[in-house]
């Protein structure tokens, strides 16, 4: 009998179409969801219900604002885009914490529950008297999860700036080098597009969610162990910042800060996007061969010298990069992203330097994504047929585990959809007791 590849073992066992045959990791929690306003605190909470935790999404009566982040301010059965994805695998109820007999109630669910996430200022819930300390004399081994603009304690801690993923680029420090090059001697009058540049939508805030979800599985571990729970507190800002580590370094040698540097990156080179003649292509090269390797292919060895360097450091400096980079771009330029795809595979095998070639990789737009036959393979872009918004497709969970996989059960909810389950559960509330919740504006 052949044996059976690595590959073929994996898809048997890693395969997203029978993750619902098996156990779930996060089975036996249950999380209060008190993000508001926060995509940190939907991202959190996301990720522990994709591992398999009952997620109780805490709403206000008229929903989360969350809710409305689209693009176009295009909405699916009345939710944006966006929710559709961030409210997934989570029981949605409404409670209006300014009341205090919603705050009695929350009382109630937090003596059952394992984790609390919550993004208000800090102050806010202490003030209404849930606050951690509050709350873990009632549940001792509840862990209490903080994700807000400036953290816990601090001079800003208790800022009321709001926390957009926007304001978190800015705050990080990280996107005062991104951008084109404002030369010396230049000002923004004479090159007005030469501001810091954003990224992404959520590119701020999912790191902070995504800490704050590994610190809670970190937390429930030692809870394991100790049997008690604790506060766990992240800033949004501190959180990205974490990915421009190298920044803080350099300038605390040198005094020097990182200034915008547009396409190209003072911490290596070959690093960037060239142009073709049909789009654009990212290129890596990052060691000398590789550097070497990408001239070789282009047919510029002997032109260029290739054979004589001996270091990348003289490439790094930006002076240099900016008169390599021209001069590779007229190169690039030349040909289609198909063709330098298929030239740097080709030269990794047949090359001066092979198996050694520079990493080339075209630039997709969405579309290309989601029609790419390997993520189709996996799986990742699977449909995901809910109950109430129909067949909707979004991005399953990006890593796959063989016993305990992650999934998409269901993609939202409406907003106060799972009143009546999740209060029967939890605390036995009927039919009538809701009808009087209701009338009073409680839920």
């Amino acid at each position: 009998m052949a044996q059976q590849s690595a590959a073929e073992w994996f898809r048997e066992r890693d395969d997203p179409a029978i993750a619902h045959t098996k156990p779930e990791a996060l089975d036996d929690i249950t999380v209060l969801d008190l993000s508001y306003n926060s995509y940190a605190g939907a991202f959190c909470t996301s990720l522990l219900a994709e591992f398999g935790a009952e997620v109780i999404k805490i709403e206000p009566p008229g929903g989360d604002f969350m809710r409305t982040c689209t693009p176009y301010g295009i909405q699916h059965q009345g939710v944006g885009l966006n929710y559709l994805t961030e409210g997934r695998n989570k029981f949605h109820v409404t409670l209006d914490l300014q009341k205090e007999e919603a705050r009695k109630i929350l009382e109630k669910m937090v003596a059952q529950a394992d984790v609390l996430v919550e993004t208000f200022t800090p102050g806010v819930m202490d003030g209404w008297g849930i606050g951690y300390e509050q709350l873990k004399e009632i549940n001792p081994r509840l862990i209490f999860a903080s994700i807000t603009p400036f953290g816990q304690f601090g001079p800003k801690s208790k800022s009321k700036m709001s926390d957009y993923d926007n304001i978190i680029q800015a705050r990080s420090g990280m996107h005062y080098a991104t951008g084109e090059i404002l030369p010396e001697g230049k000002t923004l009058d004479e090159m007005p597009w030469a501001i810091p540049t954003k990224s992404g939508p959520w590119i701020g805030a999912t790191p902070a969610g995504a800490f704050m979800a590994t610190g809670i599985m970190a937390a429930l571990y030692w809870r394991d162990a100790s049997g008690e729970g604790q506060a766990l507190d992240c800033a949004t800002s501190e959180a990205y910042a974490s990915f421009d580590d190298w920044a803080y370094q350099w300038y605390q040698e040198t005094g020097r800060v990182a200034e915008r540097f547009g396409n190209l990156d003072i911490a290596g080179w070959l690093y960037c996007f060239a142009p073709t003649k049909d789009g654009a292509v990212f290129l890596g090269a990052l060691r000398l061969e590789q550097w070497q390797a990408f001239v070789d292919m282009l047919g510029k060895w002997d032109e260029w010298g290739a054979a004589e360097w001996k270091e990348m450091a003289p490439f790094m400096a930006e002076d240099q990069q900016i008169k390599w980079a021209d001069l590779c771009f007229a190169e690039t330029r030349k040909y289609t992203n198909r063709e330098l795809v298929d030239m740097s595979v080709e030269y990794s095998k047949k090359g001066r330097l092979a198996p050694i070639a520079p990493v080339v990789a075209p630039i997709g737009n969405p579309m290309d994504t989601l029609e790419d036959p390997n993520w189709n393979d996996r799986g990742l872009f699977t449909p995901v047929d809910d109950p109430v918004y129909g067949p909707v497709v979004l991005a399953q969970a990006q890593y796959k585990l063989t016993e305990t996989p992650p999934r998409t059960k269901w993609v939202c909810r409406p907003v106060g959809y799972d009143n009546g389950f999740v209060y029967l559960k939890y605390l036995s509330y009927g039919p009538e007791k809701l009808k009087k919740l209701k009338e009073a504006g409680v839920i």
